[in-house]
């Protein structure tokens, strides 16, 4: 039997190829060394195929792909003007090579089936999974670990992101196989253990994302049901759910926004055993509306405390906190003073909860997401309290500075931006004329729209978003219900992240750009 070798060599190639694309979707959230790695194979399988006339005759032929190649070019022309072109292309550049490459290898290899994409898209789903719970359990044997470890392999704000999707991904691969009954009950378990793990993560810019896509599939399926029934329960449920998920942030609001009076003139000088009093009475930190640095016995805190723990009171909690600072903000949440009479008062869950790094009595039994609003809302008092100085209590609150810094900068070149690598003479030129306390950090915006906004003016924004459009469009991807989708969780995030200038984000972004834009997906995701 004779064997064609080009058949041979074409068939090997296209394998390498589909192989590539699989391990790109196992590594996606579970390591960025071996993504790189699986991308590099892909990219050299691509060149060593060779037909490299056929290839670009295939991709002038098509211009989805043409478009989304352009929003690279775009940023290798604002090289021309950047403030910084080293900068440009040693990280702006580098990092969104897959925008470069990814579409050129896919427009012009021979594209997976349907049962192939399937293949993808489970792999992708289980390595998600994998991570989740490898992530879940770790944070549990080891409770000295942060709620951020819970994401070990990638940062938890875009691993929030390849949470959600799979979560949505997998109950729209549950709809194709909805007469095993069995595997569809099985997979609404895993969606909604993937979807509690969001929450465990405490990513509030993923829950965000999360809740505009519910609404969007939620008003989406009511509008199409022919059942008048169920156009009125499913948003009436939705809303009734989501009421009760935010109604404890009306109460978490309200303490950390509450001011109990306190006659600072007459506070008392010493303790009841004679022991000078600290008042400090400057400091805003207030803790269920009690000011934490007043009533404060050092002395008389300190031995007592150390009468009680093992952990040195002048040392640092299992948080790796001042400890003294978290027992004076945890003995004010209850209303106490900071001396030896109103400590012994504390019992043993108190002093173990002071240990690991609670700062109030209400977070022993809140959730994480909530432990993680109460510290946002706190942070957004102190910031309006200090009139924007104090920016390290919370990560909403240096994205605000970093907002209005951005603006100042964006308003000093708005046509043009600052160029590809500029971002951070951008901002920093914003930080020091606000007198902000970021200022010298070398910080990014923390919105993918005020990044390209900075890096490319108004004119680049508009160009970026006209050529992603004309991709989604001629491949037609906006019929795919999932697509939208993602879409959606990637918008919202865009505003409090540069999602697309790290490897994860701009890997999982254009890769599933690719899948729902060129894969042939399931019937039953098409809108």
């Amino acid at each position: 039997m004779i064997t064609d070798p080009d058949i041979t060599r074409k068939s090997l190639h296209h394998r390498i190829y589909i192989a590539s694309l699989c391990l790109i979707a196992i590594f996606l959230p579970s390591s960025r060394y071996l993504l790189t790695v699986s991308e590099i194979i892909l990219i050299l399988n691509w060149m060593a195929e060779g037909g490299f006339g056929r290839k670009f005759s295939i991709l002038r032929a098509d211009r989805g792909a043409s478009a989304f190649i352009l929003i690279y070019f775009l940023n290798v022309i604002g090289l021309i003007w950047s403030e910084d072109p080293g900068y440009g292309l040693s990280r702006d550049l580098l990092h969104k090579l897959p925008t470069l490459f990814l579409p050129l290898v896919v427009a012009t290899s021979a594209l997976p089936g349907r049962k192939m994409t399937r293949v993808i898209l489970w792999l992708f789903i289980a390595s998600v999974l994998a991570v989740s719970f490898t992530g879940f359990f770790r944070t549990q044997l080891q409770p000295a670990l942060s709620y951020r470890e819970a994401s070990p392999f990638i940062p938890g704000i875009y691993f929030g992101l390849m949470v959600i999707i799979a979560a949505f991904q997998l109950l729209m691969l549950a709809w194709e196989t909805r007469e095993k009954r069995i595997w569809f009950i099985a997979s609404f378990i895993l969606a909604a253990w993937l979807i509690f793990f969001l929450f465990y993560l405490r990513a509030l810019s993923g829950v965000a994302a999360f809740t505009a896509a519910m609404i969007w599939l939620v008003v989406t399926l009511a509008a199409r049901s022919e059942r008048n029934l169920l156009r009125i329960a499913v948003p009436a449920g939705f809303v009734v759910l989501a009421g009760l998920v935010l109604w404890p942030m009306a109460g978490i609001y309200r303490y950390t926004h509450a001011e109990n009076p306190v006659a600072l003139r007459s506070l008392e000088p010493y303790t009841s055993t004679g022991t000078p009093y600290l008042h400090d009475t400057t400091n805003i930190i207030r803790e269920n509306g009690n000011l934490v640095y007043i009533y404060i016995a050092d002395g008389e805190l300190r031995e007592a405390w150390n009468e009680k723990s093992n952990l040195d009171y002048d040392g640092k909690d299992l948080a790796g906190q001042e400890l003294r600072a978290t027992l004076f903000r945890y003995m004010s949440s209850l209303g106490l003073r900071k001396d030896r009479e109103d400590f012994m008062m504390l019992a043993g869950e108190d002093i173990a909860a002071v240990e690991s790094g609670i700062t109030n009595y209400l977070n022993v039994d809140r959730p994480g997401f909530y432990i993680r609003a109460y510290e946002e809302m706190m942070s957004l008092y102190l910031y309006d309290k200090s009139s924007g100085q104090m920016t390290d209590w919370g990560s909403l609150t240096k994205r605000i500075d970093l907002w209005k810094a951005s603006w100042e900068a964006f308003r000093a070149r708005p046509l043009l931006g600052w160029g590809t690598g500029g971002i951070l003479k951008a901002v920093e030129l914003g930080l020091q004329k606000n007198n902000s306390a970021l200022s010298g950090l070398n910080m990014k915006p923390h919105s993918q729209y005020l990044y390209i906004l900075l890096t490319l003016g108004a004119a680049g924004l508009i160009i970026t978003i006209i050529l992603y459009a004309f991709f989604v469009i001629e491949k037609k991807a906006y019929k795919s219900l999932m697509f939208i989708l993602f879409l959606i969780v990637f918008l919202v995030n865009f505003t409090g992240n540069n999602s697309l200038e790290s490897q994860p984000g701009q890997d999982l972004f254009v890769f599933f750009s690719m899948i729902y834009g060129y894969f042939a997906p399931p019937a039953e995701l098409r809108s």
